[in-house]
């Protein structure tokens, strides 16, 4: 009764099943494993900034940027008065505007590019304020351009960037600059404002990675359960067909054996 399972166009559908089975569980593994991955990078994030503020020079001595990122920092410096930079094409509280990009030297230590906050555009974008000042805020590493996004100038008369990337502000610039740059939270004395400073990482968007490994995993059971019904349906189809033949036996088929039928 089985056997039709073993025809090449049984096997095909066997073979295609077995494969979108198995595609649709390693999404659903991808999808699970990303949901992971961002609960970790969240978890991660959460424990640097609740942590206590710490100087930044000391810390960059002992720790590679990527360790420092996201650790609330402090440095005491001035502002330079020259080299001030807009980010452009920045969103913020669904208003359209720039993020004002300030090199502060930190005393005794190297310059830091600091983040001081948005400006709606319409708005004049403050200088950097004089003195000394004792800023606070999230470190960050450089961001990178991906691939297919426009290019930054680094001739030293451009004063606007697409993104903070610390490589191309140092050659801006024509100065070395910190591998890590920070989003300004605050200052004393008190900077005036605007700028208004940058929102900290939103940690709970993102896609629903969960979501999807249930999708998937529907999938994959609604894959197996329509090669059952497939197979139920062809045994129940062929176990009619021969009912209907046993009924429809000829004559020619009894066998010499059996006794004559009685004459009338």
């Amino acid at each position: 009764m089985y056997r039709f399972l073993f025809r090449p166009k049984w096997i095909l559908f066997h073979v295609a099943v077995i494969a979108a089975v198995v595609g649709m569980l390693s999404l659903a593994r991808w999808q699970w494993n990303k949901h992971l991955d961002r609960d970790a990078f969240a978890a991660k994030v959460h424990a640097r900034q609740d942590a206590e503020p710490t100087e930044l020079a000391p810390l960059m001595a002992s720790k590679s940027a990527a360790d420092i990122e996201y650790f609330r920092v402090t440095a005491t410096g001035e502002y330079l008065r020259t080299g001030q930079l807009t980010e452009i094409n920045v969103t913020q509280g669904s208003v359209n505007g720039v993020n004002v990009i300030t090199p502060f030297q930190v005393d005794g230590g190297p310059v830091v590019i600091v983040n001081r906050g948005f400006v709606p555009d319409g708005t004049s974008v403050p200088p950097p304020p004089d003195g000394t000042f004792l800023i606070g805020g999230t470190a960050r590493t450089s961001e990178h351009r991906h691939t297919g996004e426009i290019s930054d100038s680094t001739d030293s008369a451009n004063t606007q960037v697409r993104r903070v990337d610390l490589v191309v502000i140092a050659k801006i610039l024509g100065r070395t600059v910190s591998p890590v740059y920070i989003d300004l939270i605050g200052s004393k004395p008190t900077a005036p404002s605007p700028p208004t400073p940058v929102p900290a990482p939103n940690l709970s968007g993102g896609p629903p990675h969960v979501s999807y490994t249930v999708q998937w995993i529907i999938f994959s059971i609604a894959a197996i359960v329509g090669w059952v019904l497939a197979v139920r349906r062809s045994v129940r189809t062929r176990r009619a067909a021969g009912v209907a033949g046993e009924a429809d036996v000829p004559l020619a088929a009894v066998s010499a054996d059996d006794p004559a039928p009685p004459s009338a």
